[in-house]
């Protein structure tokens, strides 16, 4: 039994040496029965074909693990009882019961020689080694009628060398081990993906020259005996209606090598992609902390502690008095509010111009920009109002004149609100007053839309109270 268990542990580790891939199947057991005869130290007939041995009835069965469509390991158990009779003065019946376990190579010829051929008919060939138990049985035949009687003892021998038994310690020996090598070739016809039947011939040569069980039969010079065998087969191939099984498949379907190489293609480009990633991971990491300073100077959240709507984090100027119009870093913008201070909507003073009345009812086509003087003031609304007061449309009616002799000035339109109300609310409606006044530019006065910037800057901290001058639009011009 150690034996048995020595030989399956080295088939299964033969078997772990090869990774299973999931797209092939390669399992296959073969039960086989046949005919064997002995081939050993006995009085050979010279004009026969085979030893002149007796055809004893033969069994076993392989199991099989198919590696490529040309390789395989296989691993086989067989029952060869051995008959043989001696043509001696005192012929003897040998009777032996002979078991043994191997471990084979195993090559499909058709797929090694046609790789590419798809016939069902292979040719195939094993090689392989394992051991052998044995037990013998040996009777003298009665010379008169053929009978066969007791088993030969001691007391057979004589001075003309009648036979005996192989003896130990004045002991019979009945039972002996050896090991075997057999040499096999088989054709076999696929039947379907699953079955498959054929017929094998193998020769097993053994290293022990006592298979027979008798001293004098163990000639001088002569070390082997060798059993033949004749089966037919049926073999079941595991998974074969699920998966394609190796032993059905011509090289050309499996191809492994050209795996391997797919398989490092695909390493080298993940290496290059990866390194890629490395120095794109590399590149952002440098730019995130340029990311986050862009962004805290572009943000309108945040503290602000003068109130001028410039958050502090881009406030260069933090410390500006209330309600001072700044520019995009908070600093300080000479721009003139024509004195509002303290004024309320019905006090805001108007400009000097003559035949303003109803302006809002005047045509596109008649109106004309109207020339005042450089200082231009703020637009006013009245309180959640976006409607554009008389006194805004002749502020507007300025601006247009200066942005239409000059090609090249830009306007910002900067739009503010009052203290009062959430912030995301006065965010949303300064910016809708900023929205308003570029409309008029643009669609009365056809000023280039794209020469005017509205934004939106929210309420103004002071004073918390309702307050015209809070409710504005400041330009800010630029000359490109």
């Amino acid at each position: 039994m150690k034996r048995l268990a020595i030989f399956v542990y080295t088939f299964l580790i033969c078997l772990t040496a090869f990774s299973q891939n999931d797209k092939f199947s390669r399992w296959s057991v073969a039960p086989e029965i046949g005919y064997n005869y002995f081939d050993g130290d006995i009085n050979q007939n010279l004009t026969s074909l085979f030893p002149s041995s007796s055809r004893a009835l033969t069994y076993g069965a392989s199991v099989e693990y198919a590696m490529t469509p040309v390789w395989g390991l296989a691993a086989d158990y067989y029952h060869l009882p051995l008959s043989a009779k001696t043509l001696t003065q005192y012929p003897l019946f040998i009777n032996t019961d002979l078991n043994t376990f191997r471990l084979n190579a195993t090559i499909n010829f058709t797929r090694w020689i046609f790789p590419q051929s798809k016939s069902k008919i292979t040719i195939n060939g094993s090689i392989g080694a394992g051991f052998a138990t044995y037990k013998y049985d040996v009777r003298m035949v009665n010379p008169i009628d053929g009978s066969m009687g007791d088993t030969v003892s001691r007391t057979l021998k004589t001075a003309n060398g009648t036979p005996v038994l192989l003896y130990e310690d004045n002991k019979p020996l009945r039972q002996g081990f050896a090991i075997s090598v057999p040499v096999a070739f088989s054709v076999e016809y696929n039947l379907s993906n699953s079955i498959g039947i054929g017929a094998k011939m193998q020769y097993t040569a053994f290293n022990k020259d006592n298979v027979e069980g008798v001293y004098y039969l163990n000639y001088k010079g002569v070390t082997n005996d060798f059993v033949g065998a004749g089966t037919v087969f049926v073999r079941y191939k595991l998974n074969a209606n699920k998966k394609q099984h190796l032993r059905n498949i011509p090289m050309d379907v499996y191809q492994p090598e050209e795996g391997l190489i797919l398989a490092k293609e695909l390493s080298k480009k993940f290496d290059r992609l990866s390194a890629k990633v490395d120095a794109v991971d590399k590149k952002v990491d440098n730019l995130i902390p340029r990311i986050d300073k862009l962004e805290n100077m572009l943000t309108t959240d945040g503290p602000d502690a003068d109130g001028d709507g410039v958050p502090d984090v881009r406030d260069k100027e933090p410390k500006t008095p209330p309600n001072t119009p700044v520019d995009f870093w908070g600093k300080t913008l000479p721009i003139s509010s024509n004195n509002i201070k303290n004024y309320d909507s019905k006090t805001v003073p108007q400009p000097a111009v003559t035949n303003v009345k109803n302006y809002n009812n005047i045509t596109t086509t008649k109106k004309q920009a109207l020339n005042y003087s450089d200082d231009i003031p703020s637009v006013y609304f009245d309180f959640d109002q976006i409607l554009l007061r008389e006194d805004a449309l002749i502020t507007i009616s300025k601006i247009a004149k200066r942005m239409l002799e000059d090609p090249n000035l830009y306007v910002e339109v900067r739009g503010y609100c009052d203290y009062i109300g959430n912030s995301p609310y006065n965010k949303t409606l300064s910016k809708r007053r900023a929205e308003r006044v570029k409309s008029e530019l643009v669609k009365i006065w056809k000023v280039p839309a794209d020469h005017i910037i509205a934004n939106g800057n929210g309420k103004i901290i002071e004073p918390r109270i309702k307050y015209l001058p809070n409710r504005r639009c400041d330009f800010f011009f630029n000359n490109q």
